[in-house]
C-alpha cells in the first residue's frame, strides 16, 4: 500500500502515541512532600517519565501529518473555503496542542536530569498542566474537527453516511468530562482514518474524474 493510502492512518498512530505516553505515566503523587519527592526520584529515576513525554510529543507530530492529509482530502472533495480553513485550523491546533502537552510533560524530568533542578513538591505540581491541556483544549480542537468534518462530509460525501450521523454527538461527548474525551476521540478518529484510507485506496484505482466544484457553504 502506498504512502498516500496509508497517510490517513497518521491519526491512528498519533493517538496511539498519546495513549502510550499516558500508559507509561509514573510521576509521583502530588500529595508528597519535598523529602518524599526526592526519594521517589532517587528510586525511580527519570527515564520512563521522559519516554512518556516523548511518546506524546511524537503522537502530536503524527497528528500534524494527519492535519496536512485531512486538509488536502477536504480540498479535493470540493469543500467550500470556510470548511477547508476551519478543518485545517482545528486539525493543526489539535496536533500542536498535543505536541505542547508532550513538551510540558517532559519539562520536569528533563529539568531534574539535565539542568540540576531540585525535585520538590512544587515542581511536581507542574506535572498536572500537560494533563489539563490534553483533556481540555486538545478535546476542544478535536471536537471542532469532528464537527467540521461532519458538516463538510454531509456536503461532499467525504465520509460515509454513518460517520456523518455520529459526528455531532461524538463532538459533544468529547467535551463532556476529563475521562470520556480520549475514548470518544480514539473511536471516532480511528473510524475516520480507516474510512479515509479505504477511500484513497478505491480512488487510486479509478480513472481521474473532473474536480468537484467547491460547495457554497461550509
Amino acid at each position: 500500500m502506498s504512502t498516500t493510502k496509508l497517510a490517513p492512518l497518521a491519526a491512528v498512530l498519533g493517538i496511539a502515541g498519546v495513549i502510550a505516553g499516558l500508559a507509561m505515566d509514573n510521576f509521583p503523587d502530588g500529595s508528597m512532600d519535598d523529602t518524599a519527592v526526592t526519594r521517589w526520584f532517587d528510586s525511580h529515576g527519570t527515564g520512563l517519565w521522559m519516554a512518556s513525554g516523548f511518546a506524546m510529543a511524537l503522537g502530536g507530530t503524527l497528528l500534524l501529518v494527519f492535519a496536512g492529509v485531512i486538509s488536502a482530502l477536504v480540498d479535493d472533495a470540493g469543500a467550500g473555503p470556510i470548511g477547508r480553513h476551519v478543518t485545517s485550523t482545528a486539525a493543526t491546533a489539535w496536533a500542536v496542542l498535543t505536541m505542547t502537552a508532550g513538551a510540558m510533560w517532559l519539562s520536569v524530568p528533563v529539568g531534574v536530569e539535565f539542568f540540576d533542578v531540585k525535585p520538590t513538591a512544587a515542581l511536581i505540581s507542574l506535572s498536572g498542566l500537560p494533563y489539563a491541556v490534553l483533556t481540555t483544549v486538545c478535546a476542544f480542537a478535536a471536537a471542532l474537527l469532528a464537527a467540521t468534518l461532519t458538516t463538510v462530509s454531509r456536503q461532499t460525501g467525504l465520509l460515509p453516511r454513518w460517520l456523518t450521523v455520529v459526528g455531532y454527538p461524538a463532538a459533544v461527548l468529547m467535551l463532556t468530562n476529563i475521562f470520556l474525551p480520549m475514548a470518544v476521540i480514539t473511536l471516532y478518529f480511528v473510524a475516520v482514518s480507516i474510512s479515509l484510507t479505504r477511500r484513497t485506496s478505491v480512488a487510486s484505482e479509478l480513472p481521474a474524474a473532473p474536480r468537484a466544484e467547491p460547495a457554497l457553504l461550509g
